[in-house]
């Protein structure tokens, strides 16, 4: 005999693992692991970049807004890159 139970857990996790949970998120709706050399992740009218203008990752503005949520959670702002 099988008996389901359910059992409250608390935990602690810090903003930067929050963070890059969000961040593994995009990597699964994107179907792939993006090596992005360190570099930071920008959104603009809900694309998104790495680092600079020529480095566009995705265009679907999902994907923008869990980046500018994980860049408010890691920086306390949206990282947007200016037009050039």
């Amino acid at each position: 005999m099988k008996i389901k139970g359910t059992q409250k857990t608390e935990i602690e996790v810090d903003k930067t693992e929050i963070a890059y949970a969000i961040m593994d998120i995009v990597f699964e709706t994107m179907g792939y692991v993006q090596d992005d050399a360190g570099c930071d992740w920008f959104t603009r009218d809900g694309n998104t970049y790495i680092a600079e203008e020529d480095w566009i990752v995705c265009t679907d503005p999902r994907v923008a807004s869990l980046i500018d949520a994980a860049n408010i959670i890691r920086y306390g702002k949206k990282l947007e890159l200016e037009k050039k």
